[in-house]
């Protein structure tokens, strides 16, 4: 598996990385990271993608 946080990346191609990573987890992995948000090296992507997962319908 590739490195996320490689220094010869730029930090732009690490962070799509993590969004592709954050969107390939399942419903009960991603809640599980949630759970233990203050332990996630990228916890606003990882907010972001649990919001637009798990948004009520009708709730903007």
């Amino acid at each position: 598996m590739e490195k996320f946080f490689d220094p010869e990346k730029s930090y732009l191609s690490c962070e799509k990385n993590i969004k592709q990573y954050l969107k390939a987890l399942s419903d009960s992995q991603l809640k599980t990271f949630f759970e233990n948000l203050e332990y996630t090296p990228f916890p606003i992507l990882l907010m972001k993608e649990y919001k637009k997962r798990f948004r009520k319908s009708g709730f903007k």
